[in-house]
């Protein structure tokens, strides 16, 4: 399998660097496709009932199929066989694509961009940029997106193509500036000590039924050190095995500087396997399909699953699908649970305060950093907002998710120390670098949970209550 994977990624490689520049002049001859707008407006309409039940949704996905025989053909240059084909969803601030048929030949090359061409998405390639017969696209802006199919004209009998649904994105993950005001650029400088870990953070496109949502996860190392690209990210963000393969990761989703709004999006990738999930530790670990690309300079985390806690550090994390932010805490984290839907799990978590910026709706699934670098927690829920600094969220903690169930799809173990090492601490490294030796952890007192009221806890029967009245602490979406 390893050796597939290989295969397909130095495929995928082979064409990441193949730009695209549009030509826009005879884009009015392109057939164009529109979703019927009483479709949208009902789906949207559906839409708020979702928040708070998975990842922050900002599109909606309404069917329009569009065939091969719903684009033109012409010939892009001596020998290359081109098709395009238009799609219009009215007043939709972007645009993503959902192709229930993906069959590409090796010569053809997919891409997907706006009306005006400055936002181009892709190449995607066929089988090597998946593995399965369907593609999910990332989001390029505005109302109008063109999908472009470059082929060499010898091999343009052998593409199976079809387009099933568009998203129409109602609020644009792609907004800079979206979150609250206090949540703070990882370009500012209390991002100065931490640039390698915010390498390893990413924002997850998830198709979730008729929806289409944010969460946050992290790219984290191995005890095989191996440069495995797993994934970690909550549980409550949805992703499972019939949905994984068309999870988008964003990488460097960032500002450039402090408080500046120009973070792109352009570095991104398709596909991803669920390796291990479970919701009473609200965990998920995915893998990549296949790896980062070179271009993307990303970095592998290290973590601590010995249940130590952190004395101090971050979170890093895309509040509301925004730009990459960084949240700090200087107070040791306490040990609690929390309880992120009504009638769901009590979830071992650390509880953090924030000594600067705050999380959100797309936090969800953002790792938690103790002192030594090493992430310790996954965010769950909490009640920390710009308007609430004092609250506390909670991270779901890695030393309950490492044997959480006997079953290697239950557990991290299982695919974090694949040589079982008994090892429970690994540093961070850079994709095939030689592996930093991992520090001795720096024991935190931590306080136990006090099962009860007190101590960040809310107690059941106060849980009860508020879950009726809706004042359950928010779960990140």
């Amino acid at each position: 399998m390893r050796r597939l994977l290989l295969a397909l990624s130095l495929l995928w490689l082979s064409g990441a660097c193949a730009a695209l520049t549009p030509e826009l002049a005879d884009l009015d001859a392109v057939p164009l496709h529109a979703a019927p707008p009483a479709a949208v407006a009902k789906a949207i309409a559906q839409a708020p009932a979702r928040k708070g039940a998975g990842p922050a949704i900002f599109a909606v996905t309404v069917d329009l199929p569009v065939t091969l025989d719903g684009g033109v053909w012409d010939e892009a240059a001596p020998g290359i066989a081109r098709w395009r084909a238009r799609v219009f969803s009215a007043q939709a601030r972007a645009l993503l694509m959902r192709f229930d048929r993906f069959f590409l030949p090796s010569s053809a090359r997919l891409w997907i961009y706006d009306a005006q061409g400055r936002t181009v998405q892709g190449p995607y390639l066929g089988a090597a940029h998946n593995g399965i017969p369907e593609l999910w696209t990332a989001t390029v802006p505005g109302d109008i997106a063109v999908i472009e199919l470059q082929v060499d004209a010898a091999e343009r009998a052998q593409v199976e193509l079809a387009l099933a649904s568009i998203g129409h994105a109602f609020k644009n993950a792609r907004d800079r500036g979206d979150s609250g005001s206090c949540n703070i650029d990882t370009a500012c400088p209390l991002g100065n000590a931490w640039r390698d870990e915010i390498r390893a953070t990413v924002k997850l496109q998830i198709p979730t039924g008729a929806f289409v949502g944010v969460c946050s996860g992290t790219l984290i190392n191995n005890l095989a050190q191996d440069d495995t690209p797993y994934i970690l990210t909550a549980d409550h963000c949805g992703i499972r095995s019939d949905n994984a393969g068309g999870v988008v990761v964003y990488w460097n989703f960032q500002n450039s500087g402090c408080n500046r709004l120009d973070a792109p999006d352009n570095q991104n990738q398709t596909g991803t396997l669920l390796r291990a999930r479970d919701p009473d530790t609200d965990m998920t670990l995915l893998e990549l399909r296949q790896p980062p690309s070179a271009a993307f300079n990303v970095y592998y985390a290290g973590w601590d699953a010995s249940g130590t806690g952190g004395s101090s550090g971050v979170s890093i994390h895309h509040p509301s699908g925004d730009a990459k932010k960084i949240s700090e805490y200087v107070r040791a984290l306490t040990a609690d649970f929390v309880t992120i839907e009504a009638n769901g799990p009590s979830i071992p978590a650390w509880r953090v305060t924030w000594n600067q910026g705050t999380t959100e709706q797309g936090s969800s699934g953002s790792g938690l950093w103790n002192q030594n670098r090493q992430i310790v927690g996954v965010l769950s829920g909490g009640s920390a907002s710009c308007n609430n600094l004092d609250a506390p969220d909670f991270y779901a903690r890695l030393d309950r998710q490492w044997l959480a169930k006997p079953q290697a799809s239950g557990q991290l173990k299982v695919w974090l120390d694949p040589a079982n090492t008994g090892q429970r601490q690994v540093a961070g490294k850079n994709p095939n670098a030689t592996p930093t030796p991992t520090p001795s952890p720096t024991p935190t007192p931590t306080a136990p949970a006090s099962g009860g009221s007190g101590g960040g806890n809310l107690g059941l029967p106060l849980l009860g209550a508020l879950l009726g009245f809706g004042l359950l602490r928010r779960r990140r979406g």
